[in-house]
C-alpha cells in the first residue's frame, strides 16, 4: 500500500502524458509526506450540463456574452474547419476536450472570431494534425508555416505532430513554449531562441527521435512538469544558466540519457526527473537545496540502479538525498556520495602513478618524491627523508587528511607541503625550518585539535615559530594560532603586522590578545574565539576582515581608531544567531525566488558597545550595523574615559596646581613683603633716632652760638 502511494503521483503523470490535452490534472507528493493531492482545473466539463447545445457536429454552449463556446466535436474527417458563427452567436472559445474524440484528424481551421483555447492545449489530441490555417485575420493568433502561435508571437501553442521536417528553429521573440505545444513530433533537432524563457508541462515531451537539446543560450528559468519525458532518443542536455528548477519527471524515461551537467545555481530538482535514464552518475550544484522523491538514480520501474554515484559539497542536499528515506511512501535511497573536493583529489590521484613503501604512498615528481598517503594508525609518524632512493621533498595535498596520528614530525629535506594535508586529528605538528611553502590561504583551518606548531632553528626557511604559534621568517605575519592551544593571553611581538585568515579560529582558551603592533586582520582571524574578552587593536590598524570577531561573544567592546581603512562585513559585534538560522532555512526558497541567496544567520550582540571616532570609517559602519557607538572617549588603560571628563580632569588638576603655585607665590610673596617691611621698619625706627640727634647736635651749635 506504502509503495502505491508513493508511485501514485507518477502514474497520473503518465496518464497525463499519454493525453496530454487532458491537462487540467496535476498530481504530486508534497514534502510532509501526506496522501497525494489532486488539483483540477476548472474546465468546461463541470458547465451545467442544461446549457449544452448541439449544432452539426459541435456541442457548445453560450457564455454571459452570448458567444459560443465550444465543448466537442463528433465529426470523423480528415479537415475541420471551425465555424465562426453557431446558430448566429459568434465563435470565441475552443474548451480543452473538443478534440478528444479526433485522433485521426489532420488539418484543422481556425475561425478569425476565435478569442480563446484552453491553456491545456486541445490541439495536442490530433496526433496525425499536419496543418493549422486560420480563416481570415484573427486579432488574437498568428499562423506561421501551419504552427499555431499567439498574436503577438510571444507564445507557441501547437506545432502539429505530424508536420513535415526534421528540424525546427523557434521564432525569436517566443517566450513561452506551451503545454504539450511541440508534442510527440518526428523533429530531431529543435533549435530555441534566446528569448525564451519558459517550457510549460509536456511542452516538448514525446519527441523520440530528438537527439539533443540546447538551452544555453535562452532564459529558461524553469523546465516545466514532464517537459521532455520519453524523449527516447536524447542523449544531449545543455542547460541555460538561468535554470532554477526542474520539475517532476522533466528527463523521466529519456533512456539514453547518460549524463548531464547541471547548471550552478540550480534550486530544485523535483520528483522523478530524470528517473528511467541511463545515468550511473551525477554532479549536484551546492545550489541545490531541494530534490524530490527518485530524482536521480531510479530505473523506470522505480527500481533503484545499483552504484549509482552522487558527486556534492559536503552536508548539502545533495549528500542527503544519498540517504533520504519516507517510511509512509516506503521510500530509502542508499547511494554513494563523493564531494566535490574528493572526485578531484581522485581523479588527480589516479595521474600520479602512485607508489607504495611501507606505511606511505609517492609519487615521483620530477625526480624527488612526494608523500601522497599515509596509511599508518600509530600516534607518532616519523615522514623519512628518503623513499625507495628518492628524496622526499614534498608532502602532496590532503596527504595526512585520513590519517589518526596525533604527531606528524617533517623532515628538514621537505620544502612544500600541499593544502589541506593534515587531518583534524593531529595534535603536534614539527615541520622543518628548510620550509618554504604551505599551499592553501587556512592550511589548518580543520586541524581542531592542534595544540602545537614548532618549526626547527636554522635551514632559511620561510616560517618561524614562537611558543608553539606559526608565523613567516621575520615574523610580520601570524599565519596559525593552534586551535587547542591554551593559553589564556596573547601578546604580539613587535615585528607582527598582520593576522592571518582564521588564525585564530575556534580557539576557545584565548581570552585576551594585544595586537598593539599590528596593521591588518584577515577575514575570520578571531571567529567563534567565545572566550575572547578583550583585545587591544593598534591605532595604526588599516584593515578588519570579514567575520574577523564574528560570535567573539564574551567581548562586548571594542576600541577602533580612526586610520582604519577597510572593515568587512559581520566584522565586530555580531553573533550566530540559530534562531534566525532556522527561519532561513524554513524560508530558503522565498528568499532564493527574491533573489536573497547571501543572507547570513548572524545578528548584532545587544550588549556590545564600539568605541571610536564621530568622524571614522569605524563610525559610519557600526551605524549602517546598528551597533552602539561611544565616542568621545580615551582609553586609559583598559578603562574608557570620556574626553569632556579628561577635560573637568584637566581643570581641576590645572587649578589644583595654580592653587599650589598660588599658595607658594602668596607665601613668598608674604616673605619678600615682610622682608621689605621689616626694613622699612627699621628705616622708621632708624630714622626718628637720627633726626634727634641731629636736633641735639644743631641745638648744642644753637647754644653755642648763643654762648658767644
Amino acid at each position: 500500500m506504502k509503495y502505491l502511494k508513493r508511485t501514485a503521483a507518477l502514474a497520473l503523470c503518465l496518464l497525463i502524458s499519454t493525453s496530454a490535452s487532458v491537462g487540467g490534472v496535476t498530481a504530486f507528493a508534497d514534502d510532509e509526506g501526506e496522501d497525494i493531492l489532486l488539483a483540477e482545473e476548472a474546465t468546461e466539463a463541470a458547465e451545467d450540463v442544461q446549457k449544452s447545445l448541439v449544432s452539426g457536429d459541435f456541442t457548445y454552449h453560450l457564455d454571459d456574452d452570448g458567444n459560443a463556446v465550444i465543448d466537442g466535436c463528433s465529426a470523423e474527417t480528415e479537415e475541420i474547419v471551425i465555424p465562426a458563427e453557431l446558430d448566429g452567436a459568434p465563435v470565441t472559445e475552443l474548451t480543452s476536450e473538443i478534440f478528444s474524440a479526433m485522433p485521426a484528424c489532420r488539418k484543422i481551421t481556425l475561425p478569425a472570431s476565435l478569442k480563446t483555447i484552453a491553456e491545456s492545449n486541445p490541439l495536442s489530441y490530433c496526433e496525425e494534425l499536419e496543418e493549422i490555417a486560420i480563416d481570415g485575420e484573427s486579432e488574437c493568433f498568428a499562423v506561421v508555416d501551419g504552427v499555431l502561435f499567439s498574436k503577438d508571437m510571444t507564445r507557441l501553442i501547437e506545432y502539429p505532430s505530424k508536420k513535415a521536417g526534421k528540424s525546427y528553429t523557434v521564432p525569436d521573440g517566443v517566450l513561452t513554449i506551451g503545454i504539450a505545444a511541440v508534442y510527440a513530433t518526428e523533429l530531431e533537432e529543435i533549435k530555441l531562441p534566446a528569448s525564451l524563457d519558459t517550457l510549460c508541462r509536456h511542452s516538448l515531451s514525446y519527441n523520440e527521435k530528438l537527439r539533443s537539446i540546447d538551452m544555453s543560450g535562452t532564459a529558461v528559468s524553469t523546465i516545466g512538469l514532464m517537459a521532455f519525458t520519453s524523449c527516447t532518443s536524447l542523449t544531449e542536455v545543455i542547460f541555460s544558466e538561468e535554470t532554477y528548477s526542474i520539475e517532476m519527471g522533466a528527463f523521466m524515461n529519456c533512456e539514453r540519457l547518460l549524463s548531464v551537467d547541471l547548471p550552478d545555481g540550480l534550486y530544485n530538482v523535483g520528483q522523478s526527473a530524470f528517473m528511467g535514464t541511463s545515468m550511473i552518475k551525477v554532479r549536484v550544484p551546492e545550489s541545490v537545496q531541494k530534490i524530490g522523491y527518485s530524482a536521480f538514480g531510479y530505473r523506470s520501474d522505480d527500481e533503484a540502479v545499483p552504484g549509482f554515484l552522487i558527486v556534492g559539497a559536503a552536508n548539502s542536499a545533495a549528500q542527503e538525498y544519498c540517504t533520504d528515506s519516507d517510511e509512509d511512501y516506503d521510500y530509502h535511497n542508499d547511494f554513494e556520495f563523493m564531494s566535490f573536493e574528493s572526485e578531484e583529489a581522485a581523479a588527480e590521484y589516479e595521474s600520479l602513478n602512485p607508489q607504495t613503501s611501507g606505511n606511505f604512498e609517492y609519487a615521483v615528481i620530477d625526480g624527488s618524491a612526494s608523500i601522497i598517503y599515509c596509511t599508518s594508525t600509530d600516534y607518532l609518524i616519523t615522514v623519512p627523508s628518503e623513499i625507495d632512493g628518492y628524496a622526499v621533498t614534498s608532502i602532496y595535498k590532503h596527504a595526512f587528511e585520513n590519517c589518526s596520528a596525533g604527531k606528524i614530525v617533517i623532515p628538514d629535506s621537505v620544502t612544500t607541503i600541499g593544502e589541506g594535508a593534515f587531518s583534524a586529528a593531529v595534535q603536534y605538528l614539527e615541520l622543518p625550518g628548510t620550509l618554504q611553502s604551505i599551499d592553501g590561504e587556512e592550511p589548518f583551518l580543520f586541524c581542531s585539535q592542534l595544540r602545537e606548531i614548532n618549526v626547527s632553528e636554522g635551514g632559511g626557511g620561510a616560517f618561524s615559530s614562537i611558543d608553539s604559534v606559526l608565523y613567516n621568517s621575520d615574523k610580520t605575519l601570524l599565519i596559525a594560532y593552534p586551535a587547542m592551544k591554551d593559553s589564556t593571553d596573547y601578546k604580539a611581538p613587535d615585528t607582527l603586522k598582520e593576522i592571518g585568515v582564521s588564525a585564530f579560529n575556534y580557539n576557545q582558551y584565548i581570552q585576551t590578545a594585544d595586537l598593539s603592533s599590528v596593521e591588518i586582520i584577515g577575514n575570520y582571524a578571531f571567529e567563534g574565539c567565545q572566550s575572547l574578552k578583550e583585545v587591544k587593536l593598534s591605532k595604526d590598524l588599516k584593515e578588519l576582515g570579514v567575520n574577523a570577531f564574528l560570535s567573539c561573544t564574551a567581548m562586548k567592546s571594542l576600541r577602533v581608531y580612526d586610520k582604519i581603512e577597510s572593515i568587512g562585513a559581520y566584522a565586530f559585534g555580531y553573533f550566530y544567531d540559530e534562531e534566525y538560522a532556522a527561519e532561513i532555512m524554513e524560508n530558503q526558497e522565498i528568499y532564493a525566488q527574491a533573489g536573497e541567496t547571501t543572507i547570513m544567520p548572524y545578528s548584532v550582540m545587544e550588549d556590545f558597545k564600539l568605541y571610536t571616532d564621530e568622524d571614522s570609517l569605524a563610525y559610519s559602519y557600526a551605524s549602517d550595523c546598528g551597533i552602539k557607538t561611544v565616542t568621545g572617549t580615551v582609553a586609559v588603560g583598559s578603562v574608557a574615559i570620556t574626553k569632556s571628563l579628561i577635560y573637568v580632569a584637566i581643570g581641576a588638576l590645572a587649578a589644583v596646581i595654580a592653587a599650589i603655585l598660588g599658595v607658594f607665590g602668596f607665601k613668598k610673596f608674604r616673605r619678600k613683603k615682610a622682608d621689605k617691611d621689616s626694613g622699612k621698619v627699621r628705616k622708621i625706627i632708624e630714622t626718628p633716632v637720627e633726626k634727634d640727634d641731629e636736633q641735639e647736635n644743631a641745638s648744642e651749635k644753637e647754644d653755642v652760638e648763643n654762648e658767644d
